[in-house]
This record gives C-alpha cells, sequence and structure tokens, in this order.
C-alpha cells in the first residue's frame, strides 16, 4: 500500500500533507465562505457562537474539485475502494469523490445513507453501489460528536454486513469528542483542518 499521494507528498498520519497548495487553498475558501460566527444550535444539540457552513465550500466547483482530488489521493494510499455518507451534508462531497476518482483514473464505489428508509418503492435505506466485502470510508463535512458518521456506519451495517467502515474522514474537525467516541467504536478519525487552525 502506497504512502503518498499522486504528486509523491507524504500521507501517513494525515490527509494530505500540510504543505501541499490544495491545502492552502481549501483553508482560503473554507474561512472565507463557510466560517460564521453568531448563535448556532449545531446538529447534536449543542450551541456554539461558530458554525462551518460547510455546504458553502463543498458545493463551489473549485472546493468541490479540491476536496476530490484530496481525498481520492488518502483513498488510494489507504486502499480503500468505497466512499459513502448521511444524507444531505455528505452528499456533495461523495459526489466530488465519485466524478474525481474517474478522472484519476481510480473509480470507487458511492453511496449515501438516509436518516430513514424509504417508505416507498424498494425501501432501502442506502442508494448507489456498495461492493460485498468493501473497504469504506466514511465521509462528512463536519465533525462535532461523531454521531452522523456512526449513523452512517448503522445503516451500512443493516444493510451490508460484510462491509468494513474502519476509517471516517471529515472537511473539519470541531474538536468537540468525536476522535475519541468514534475510536471507542473501532473508527480512526481523519480532518482535513481542526477548529483550532481557523481564527474564531
Amino acid at each position: 500500500m502506497s504512502n503518498q499521494d499522486s504528486r509523491g507528498h507524504a500521507i501517513s498520519g494525515a490527509v494530505v500533507e500540510a504543505a501541499d497548495p490544495r491545502r492552502a487553498r481549501l483553508h482560503h475558501l473554507i474561512d472565507r465562505h463557510s466560517l460564521q460566527r453568531g448563535e448556532f444550535t449545531l446538529s447534536s444539540g449543542r450551541k456554539s457562537n461558530y458554525l462551518f457552513q460547510l455546504r458553502q465550500t463543498t458545493m463551489l466547483p473549485e472546493g468541490a474539485h479540491l476536496l476530490g482530488d484530496v481525498i481520492v489521493d488518502f483513498m488510494k494510499a489507504h486502499d480503500l475502494s468505497c466512499v459513502g455518507g448521511l444524507a444531505v451534508g455528505a452528499i456533495p462531497m461523495v459526489s466530488a469523490i465519485l466524478v474525481l476518482s474517474h478522472a484519476k483514473g481510480a473509480p470507487v464505489d458511492a453511496f449515501f445513507v438516509r436518516k430513514e428508509a424509504k417508505s416507498h418503492g424498494a425501501l432501502e435505506r442506502i442508494d448507489g453501489h456498495v461492493r460485498a466485502g468493501a473497504d469504506v470510508l466514511i465521509v462528512d463535512d463536519v465533525a462535532t460528536s461523531g454521531g452522523s458518521i456512526l449513523k452512517t456506519i448503522e445503516g451500512l451495517r443493516a444493510e451490508h454486513p460484510d462491509c468494513r467502515a474502519t476509517k471516517a474522514l471529515v472537511v473539519v474537525d470541531r474538536e468537540e469528542g468525536a476522535t475519541e467516541a468514534l475510536a471507542e467504536q473501532g473508527v480512526e478519525l481523519y480532518a482535513l483542518f481542526k477548529r483550532s487552525e481557523f481564527e474564531i
């Protein structure tokens, strides 16, 4: 298994090398478009005086391209063949990764998990493609408590119990317990950025 991305940068222990220009550009986009200050209630129910509204970055053409490029390199380095996340926050990321994986000659399977199974049609909770026995990367835009990632894994295991999901990747880790909560469930959390890397 390679420990370098397609540009020869070491990835061991990180999503991408700190000096990689893609990382610097993503930091700029997030700081400019996604970091908001005020009074907010997070999906975990916690109150916060700041918010990372990451879809303002993941749905920018440049942001989507950069994220897809970086995460495909990460998946290649870690020998991961499938990527998925919880609707709706992870869908732009999954889509970007899927498209870039094809463009970079390393196509992956991709899916998203609904919070509840459909009440009509095939009644599925998972949409997309999951190969039997796949090693899956779970993605999300922001991690606070890790709850969304655990819900994704729960949905995946319910329909594909033979798949393995031991790695998760987020754009920003708010550093509020997600790493520890996921580790207790055997899941290693990787983050492109920590909350402490932004001026809040």
